[in-house]
């Protein structure tokens, strides 16, 4: 009797263990948020689904356990309004976090996982970066033009400092799942800091150093995919780039229905100088594009100056709402990007806002101007 109770302690023992391998445990403190709501969440079929929550007491303290939690696993810790926070976990793993309100995501300190601190360092320098975009975009709205110019300067200027930034974190840190982050992330939730085709240099050396150690990880599988794309994208390139030293062949046709379903023809311009702009509605940038495009179109359409915009917006309603609470006076169609907008890979467009200024023969004649640099070329076209 006392043999088969020893192997049944035995067997329990194993299991446990067992259990404590793969599974984890993330606690955390955060002084000043007594009474708060924590949410520990995973993606799962494309949905965030909430996996456990607590409510902060006086101690102001969290403890959440995560059971079979398979390697480089992503979770979201949100804390009511103050914030949230990325978390990268591995089985075994007792992360230890510790932060002060209302700063959560600033203030936040990891122990316990070296990936999880590399993690939070990446997240601390994009909330810098997202504060100065703020206080740019609020004076991008100003009615004085040459405060405009300094704002959108300001914000190429943050864009690029933060490509740097996540481009060294990956070069230093390429068999760490955080670089993963550091590829996908986005400048104010809405500009990719990567996805162009050169960058396919940086998303191969950094899949050839992960898929060794992760070699059933779905997100270095999803990058495996990403890295086909712009692959592909870059293909295309060579091609439009031999294509377009042939005299005969024309720029790409656009055909797409307005906000009423009438459709417009980008070649119906020909004899026009014409702006082919593609945007979303949500996107600051674009807004702040379209208050300086309005007087230039007022100056220049009766004289044969058309724009030409098109919508990547998922939303129809969002997008015609836009138009109409702006008013924009120029063609607007649309062209939801999620249903695969032919005109955007025609186009070979990687990020928004885009476009291409197009001269009275059809020809494609500038890409990507804006401000005074774009306000000088058309006067020079419309002069001709």
């Amino acid at each position: 009797m006392k043999k088969i109770t020893f192997i049944l302690l035995a067997v329990a023992v194993a299991l446990s263990s067992a259990c404590s391998r793969h599974s984890a445990r993330i606690e955390g403190h955060i002084a000043g948020a007594n009474g708060a709501n924590v949410l520990l969440k995973k993606t799962a079929m494309g949905k965030p689904v909430i996996l456990d929550s607590a409510r902060l007491g006086a101690a102001e303290k969290f403890s959440f356990k995560v059971g079979k939690v398979e390697p480089a696993s992503f979770y979201q810790l949100v804390v009511d309004t103050l914030g949230s926070l990325s978390l990268l976990v591995h089985p075994g793993d007792r992360i230890a976090l510790s932060a002060e309100a209302p700063n959560v995501v600033a203030s936040c300190r990891a122990t316990g996982s070296e990936d999880m601190s590399l993690l939070l360092q990446l997240q601390q320098s994009l909330a810098q970066s997202n504060l100065a975009l703020d206080s740019l975009l609020r004076v991008a709205s100003s009615d004085d033009p040459q405060q405009v110019a300094e704002a959108r300067k300001g914000i190429a200027r943050i864009f690029l400092q933060q490509k740097r930034y996540n481009t060294t974190f990956i070069v230093k840190h390429p068999t760490s799942p955080a670089s993963i982050t550091a590829f996908y992330q986005k400048l104010g939730h809405e500009l990719p800091l990567f996805g162009a085709p050169d960058d396919r240099f940086l998303l191969r050396m950094l899949t050839d150093s992960l898929r060794p150690r992760y070699p059933k990880s779905s997100y270095v599988k999803s990058m495996l995919v990403k890295l086909d794309e712009l692959e592909a994208a870059a293909r295309q390139i060579s091609l439009q780039e031999l294509m377009s030293q042939a005299t005969e062949v024309d720029k790409p046709e656009v055909k797409l229905p307005d906000a009423q379903g009438k459709i417009h023809l980008l070649s119906a311009l020909k004899g026009k100088v014409a702006l082919l702009d593609f945007w979303v509605s949500t996107n600051p940038l674009c807004l702040m594009d379209n208050r300086e495009l309005m007087p230039l179109y007022k100056k220049y359409h009766a004289k044969g100056f058309e724009v030409f915009q098109v919508s990547l917006d998922d939303d129809p309603e969002q997008w015609k709402s836009a138009v109409e609470e702006h008013a924009l006076p120029w063609i607007s169609v649309s062209c939801p990007a999620a249903e695969g907008c032919i005109a955007a890979r025609d186009y070979r467009i990687e990020n928004i806002p885009a476009n291409f200024l197009i001269d009275r023969q059809g020809k494609i004649a500038g890409k990507n101007l804006y401000g005074d640099e774009l306000a000088k070329k058309v006067k020079e076209m419309m002069a001709n």
